[in-house]
């Protein structure tokens, strides 16, 4: 019997997720990795060992992944480089009463190919950054008002009115905003004139942003005081080194980077102006584990190998074969299957009604995973620089097999052509809003 012809035997994931339910609310310490957001009892769930583009899970069936921890994988999983790094400093320690020289490398590692990176600030996750970035944007300008468009993470900063656990005064002071019309953007500029702090700013994932809507947005708040914050935790190390403003080319004075700095260790930075980072060191932004030493490591050799190997070249072209080869197998077989946006962190989706979704995503990650290959629900294809033209091709193989059986279940037809722009369903997705919180 062939992998494809058989059930994936997932007795000991199954085994421990039903200990996990008891001993963890919600079983997991992030929402996204719950198995219900992909095809539970036909997908595993806990990982053993992971080499390159693969992971295997511990009930022994091997993949090629895509999900690649929610995105932080950018290089490959035990990327070699990374690996000697972190050997290097766990050798000589991980944290202490004293600083250690890995933090003063990290930092200036950052600012030599951050556009907008002056100074840098370390955190461990993109919540936390987020709510840091805040945090000094609105130190640096005595005002408390933020207007923000996409998804934050779980701090009350960014959850008030979203969490009946956060005061719901707190969202008095965080506005929300869709991407692409800078006018809406200058109206609650002028609305809450003299009070805005910062407009954090999103990008749309499933079509590329318009770069003069970008710089419109940059001067629309400096014009009225204010800040303009880019949150690159999804697309930087991915859409370009330093993310949407390397790429679009409209720097910010603020940004918040995380997932693919440290290929999977757990760091996290807010970088800026010094002017404006200044104000981080009044504030009471602190944290004990902010110079762990082994992720600053790992983030010196990632940005290392971005600068002296293509990395973002090679992430470009495999998520470019791997975009078009999914888009061309969906229409070969008759399915409304659309893959589309940047092709080096591209999004997917199925067009099929709204009461189907969870069945037809269920059928396609189930398929493919008995297959060999995990993708996420609704979430990016995080192609690394592990991933060859070969594991590509492969995994279009076992797509079109997948796309069979959802065309035999009757999710026919042809998906909407991405036209550049992004539709009412993204307006509120932004940079980060795939972060797996």
């Amino acid at each position: 019997m062939t992998r494809d012809e058989r059930r994936l035997d997932l007795a000991e994931s199954l085994r421990l997720w039903d200990e996990a339910v008891e001993l963890i609310p919600g079983g997991s310490q992030t929402n996204s990795k719950r198995p219900g957001n992909y095809a539970f009892g036909q997908y595993p769930v806990y990982a053993a060992r992971a080499k390159g583009a693969r992971i295997w899970d511990v009930d022994g069936n091997e993949y090629l992944d895509y999900v690649n921890g929610l995105g932080p994988i950018s290089l490959g999983y035990d990327y070699p480089a990374v690996t000697a790094a972190i050997r290097d400093q766990l050798d000589r320690g991980t944290i202490s009463g004293l600083l250690w020289p890995a933090e003063v490398a990290a930092a200036r590692a950052l600012t030599q190919v951050i556009p907008c990176a002056e100074q840098v600030r370390f955190f461990k996750g993109g919540g936390e950054a987020t709510a840091a970035a805040a945090r000094i944007a609105r130190g640096a300008t005595g005002r408390h008002v933020i207007l923000n468009c996409g998804y934050r993470g779980w701090p009350d900063t960014w959850s008030a009115g979203h969490d009946d656990a956060v005061p719901p005064a707190l969202s008095d002071y965080v506005v929300s905003f869709p991407f692409g019309d800078a006018e809406v953007v200058e109206s609650l500029l002028a609305q809450h004139r003299g009070k805005v702090a910062a407009v954090f700013l999103g990008l749309p994932y499933e079509a590329e942003a318009d770069a003069g809507y970008l710089a419109d947005v940059r001067d629309a708040a400096h014009a009225h005081g204010a800040l303009l914050v880019y949150d690159e935790i999804v697309t930087g190390f991915r859409l370009a080194t330093a993310g949407a403003q390397e790429y679009h080319g409209v720097v910010p004075d603020l940004a918040v980077f995380a997932k693919g700095m440290a290929n999977g260790m757990p760091l996290a930075a807010v970088v800026g102006r010094r002017e404006v980072m200044s104000a981080a060191e009044r504030l009471l932004i602190s944290l004990t584990f902010g110079g762990e030493a082994l992720s600053l490591a790992a983030c010196t050799a990632v940005v290392r190998e971005f600068r002296e190997r293509d990395v973002i070249g090679h992430l470009w072209r495999t998520g470019r074969q791997l975009m078009d080869g999914l888009n061309d197998a969906a229409d070969e077989v008759g399915v409304p299957f659309r893959s589309s946006g940047y092709a080096s962190l591209a999004a997917m989706r199925l067009d099929v009604p709204r009461e189907r979704q969870d069945e037809a995503w269920f059928m396609l990650l189930a398929e493919c995973a008995r297959r060999g290959v995990l993708l996420r629900r609704g979430g990016l294809n995080n192609v690394t620089f592990a991933h060859t033209a070969d594991d590509i091709a492969e995994t279009i193989a076992v797509c079109r097999e997948a796309f069979k059986v959802l065309h035999t279940a009757g999710f026919r037809g042809a998906a909407t052509a991405a036209d550049g722009r992004q539709g009412v369903g993204s307006q509120q997705v932004g940079i980060g809003s795939a972060s797996g919180g």
